[in-house]
Order: structure tokens, then sequence, then C-alpha cells
């Protein structure tokens, strides 16, 4: 690896734990830039190299941990941002010639080497299978962060009803309906948390792509997404299952959840795509968008809309497969 690749990779994991040290370190104002910790490695990988992407993401949790003082932040940031944003930059890179039954590795990013001119024609990694790991890798990240800062519902129970307790509302409820609301969010945290590092990862990769795509230094063409996002048959698997798993009890409804919020997600994203490809062409179409958006903004539960019509069409792509 050259000096002014290295030296980029640092720059980049150095800057993806600056926007996530403010986090650690409880500023109220932090969680906007910690939302966009995973963009500078995402750069790094697609633009500079896969190695360059790991390489940033160790930096950003090493300088963390420095600057925090507290392992456990770097951690965090390591397993929830930096190494899944580092595999799915790889993923981004995995090219092979049309035709070749072997797998090739990413080609070397150039500033002078375009897409169209660099020798044979290339398969790229899909889309969906990039979409499909960075949910997997989220709800694996939020099920191994549960586990290493030890999520107990009981324990954070008191310490969240001492919070609604001193919030502004309190005294417009009773003792009952403060517990109440507590139970209430502390359910959510297993479905909401990897739903959010889904969103998170997902729109990072996509401004990354978008902003190595501007300075000519990423390899893949741009693609279709619109027309190329969708979800493998086992996606539909995994969210049926954690459906029927958050009626059990225990840590396995908790583990269930996570899966559930983390594919439900991706199969938004996906039916945002369909709603971005049947609108093309129509002479509203910048109406209807600004309206869909700007309900799921306000109103949030038209999320679930969009989530069914991601599982509806990975069921009917289960019924009428495209050809290879």
């Amino acid at each position: 690896m050259s000096p002014s690749r290295l030296l980029i990779a640092a720059a980049a994991g150095a800057a993806s734990a600056l926007l996530f040290a403010g986090l650690v370190l409880q500023s109220g104002s932090a969680v906007t830039l910690a939302l966009a910790a995973p963009i500078p490695i995402f750069i790094a990988s697609l633009g500079w190299g896969s190695v360059a992407g790991f390489i940033a993401a160790i930096v950003s949790a090493v300088l963390v941990a420095a600057i925090s003082g507290v392992v456990s932040g770097g951690v965090l940031l390591f397993v929830a941002m930096s190494l899944p944003a580092a595999i799915a930059g790889h993923l981004v890179g995995l090219a092979r010639p049309v035709g070749d039954p072997e797998p090739e590795g990413r080609p070397e990013s150039s500033p002078s080497l375009h897409p169209a001119s660099a020798g044979p024609q290339l398969m790229w990694y899909p889309l969906e299978r990039v979409l499909f790991a960075i949910t997997a890798m989220a709800a694996v990240a939020c099920i191994g962060l549960g586990w290493y800062l030890g999520y107990d519902v009981e324990a954070l129970k008191p310490e969240i009803i001492e919070a609604l307790s001193q919030s502004g509302n309190a005294g417009q409820m009773s003792e009952v309906e403060v517990e109440a609301v507590a139970g209430l969010l502390l359910s959510l945290v297993p479905v909401v948390q990897p739903a959010v590092l889904t969103l998170t990862l997902g729109v990072g990769l996509y401004l990354a792509a978008w902003v190595t795509r501007i300075s000519d230094r990423l390899p893949r063409p741009k693609d279709d997404i619109p027309s190329a996002l969708h979800l493998p048959p086992l996606a539909l698997f995994l969210f049926v299952a954690g459906l029927a798993g958050s009626f059990l009890p225990g840590t396995a409804e908790h583990v269930a959840a996570v899966f559930c919020g983390a594919f439900g997600m991706a199969f938004t994203f996906v039916g945002l795509a369909r709603l971005h490809a049947r609108t093309r062409g129509r002479s509203n179409r910048g109406l209807l968008l600004f309206v869909s958006y700007a309900a799921i903004v306000i109103l949030s539960f038209p999320l679930v809309i969009f989530t069914c019509l991601g599982i509806f069409d990975t069921v009917s792509r289960m019924r009428n497969p495209p050809p290879a």
C-alpha cells in the first residue's frame, strides 16, 4: 500500500472518530454528527481500495477509545459502524469479467481510470446482496453490542422511569402511566436501534458513493437503484422468523425484535425504490415523491406501507424469478 493511500486511510479514520466522539462524550448535539461517522470510511474504501477502508475502520475505533478514555466507545464505533462500512465498501468494489465463473477481486481505483474504458466488461457485486449484507451486519452488531454492554430491561427500567419523572410532562401522568411508557420505550429499543443503524449505513453508503463518483475515484459505474435494489428470499425468511420469535419470552424476544427492525428497514428501502421506479415518466413525479417522504418524516407510520411494498416485491420475485 502506497504512503499516500495509508495517509488517506488514517485521515478518514480520524474524521470518522471525530464525528463519533461527541456521542461517546455525551454531547447533546452530537447525535447527528455520529450518524455520519461511517461516511469517511465508505469514501476511503470506495475510492482508495478495501485495505484503506479496513485501516480507516481500525484507526477510527482506536482514536475514539483514546479520546474518550473508554474502550467500550471504540468497540461501539468499530462494531456498529466502522467494520460494517469497510465490509460494505469492499463488497461494492467486487467485480468479475462477464462470463467468468470465478470471482475476481476489486479493480484498483485510479483518478484516470473510467469504468467504460477499463478493459473487459465487468459484472459488479449485486446491490441486493450489498443491502442484505448491510442489514445482517446491523442486526448482528446490535445483538453483539447488547451482550457486550449488558442490555437488561429490568435494570434499565428504573433509570427510564426516573428520566420520565423529571421531564416536563411528568405531572400529567400517574406512576402507573410513567411505568407503562418506560416499558414501551424499552420494548421498542431492540426494534428501533437496528432499524436506525441499517438506515445510517444504507444512506451513508449512497452519499459516499455519490461523493466518490463526483471526484472520479469510483471504478463502479452508476447503478440504477430504483430497478436494481431488491432483497434475496433469505431476507424474507429472517424477517418472518423474527416476527414469530418476537412472541417468545426473554432474550429470544429481543434477538427476534432486532432482526425485525433491521430487515424491516431493508424492506422499506426496497419499497421506496419501487416508488421511484413506478413514478418514472409521470408529470407529477416530484410531487408524489415529496408527499411520500414528507409523510414519512412527519407521521412515521407510512413507513409500514413501503415495508409491505418491499415484502411484496420480494414475494413477487420468488414467484417469478428474473432471468440469470
